[in-house]
């Protein structure tokens, strides 16, 4: 008795990759159930770009914020060696920021329960305005 009727290669394979899907999904889903620390706010309005970080497990000089052009890169790294071990913990965000924000005036805070907070105001919106019509001015042939 065969049991390839019971057994297909492609049955196999699809399978195989619903259930990768569905593990990638649950990662990207459920961050939480994984340990890590999510609590994080962005707030996206006329006046303002802002995002808040809840960073308290990391030291000031254990953080980095940089940006390229629209791209905002949030890292942290710790590094904790004892006589019984090494640990290290991490992590990164990166945020793609709206056209409208001054990136000249992007600025960072940390305070003292370790929330981190970073701001840059979006650019004032060119107000439109009214363009009057002017009528070209007509010859007049001189009469015979």
């Amino acid at each position: 008795m065969s049991l390839y009727h019971y057994y297909r290669p492609t049955q196999h394979s699809f399978f195989n990759e619903l259930m990768r899907d569905l593990g990638r999904m649950e990662r990207h889903l459920v961050p939480v159930s994984e340990g890590r620390n999510t609590s994080s706010e962005i707030v996206n309005t006329d006046e303002k770009f802002a995002i808040n970080l809840n960073v308290s497990q990391f030291k000031p000089e254990e953080l980095k914020i940089n940006l390229e052009g629209r791209t905002l890169s949030i890292q942290g790294e710790q590094e904790v060696k004892t006589e019984h071990g090494y640990s290290k913990k991490s992590f990164s965000r990166v945020i793609l920021l709206p056209e409208d924000v001054d990136f000249s005036a992007v600025a960072s805070n940390l305070s003292e329960d370790g929330k981190l907070s970073i701001e840059a105001p979006k650019k004032e919106a060119i107000q439109g305005r009214s363009i009057p019509i002017q009528q070209a001015a007509v010859e007049q042939k001189p009469s015979e």
